[in-house]
């Protein structure tokens, strides 16, 4: 039997690591969400949120966006209309229909918080400066198709490492940044897409 769901739920991901990641722990969790684009191009703020207007005009649910916050603070332009955006979305109009999901720098921080062992305020201008930090656990890991087409990556994280774990770090890391938002911290919001599922989602 897969699992059954009452709610429809599109995730939405800048690029390639984000489908990826998303299609694999969909396809091992039998979750039936959908995650799009079909498959995406390294995509930009303004096609991102046409694309949150078209999931909510099709009536789905819940719209979750995945952001990788170092191509955010690279362009100012694109950040600020992600803040507005943010806030508009936060409105009592959406009732939480809308989530938008925080990564600093990028997705392949949540990977590496599968494998470290407790919670270390890190800082990463990028993801170049994050990969051999990810690649003693994930040797050879690189941002590319050829890669995730050959490692199935929720797979390979979850035998590997420990999503309780990553999800503990996650959080903590979180109200470590809310306490202190000027430090600029690594964090990530993906653990409340996860938790998100599960809720919605019934064995």
């Amino acid at each position: 039997m897969g699992r059954t769901v009452t709610k429809s739920i599109a995730i939405i991901g800048e690029g390639e690591t984000e489908w990826f990641y998303f299609d694999s722990l969909r396809i091992a969790c039998r979750y039936p969400f959908k995650v799009a684009p079909d498959f995406p191009q390294h995509s930009d703020i303004n096609h991102i949120l046409k694309l949150v207007e078209s999931y909510l005009n099709k009536q789905y649910d819940y719209v979750v966006c995945l952001f990788d916050m170092d191509r955010l603070f690279q362009y100012p332009s694109e950040m600020q209309l992600y803040q507005r955006a943010k806030k508009k979305y936060n409105t009592k109009k959406y009732s939480g229909r809308v989530i938008f999901i925080e990564t600093n720098p990028c997705t392949e921080f949540w990977f590496l918080l599968h494998f470290l062992p407790n919670v270390v305020c890190r800082r990463y201008e990028s993801y170049e400066q994050l990969l051999p930090e990810l690649q003693k656990y994930m040797p050879g890991y690189e941002k590319t198709k050829r890669y995730f087409i050959r490692t199935n990556l929720y797979k390979y994280l979850t035998e590997n490492g420990d999503l309780e774990r990553a999800t503990t770090n996650s959080e903590k890391l979180c109200q470590l940044c809310q306490a202190s938002p000027e430090d600029l911290k690594a964090y990530s919001e993906i653990h409340k897409v996860i938790q998100l599922l599960n809720t919605l989602v019934s064995k």
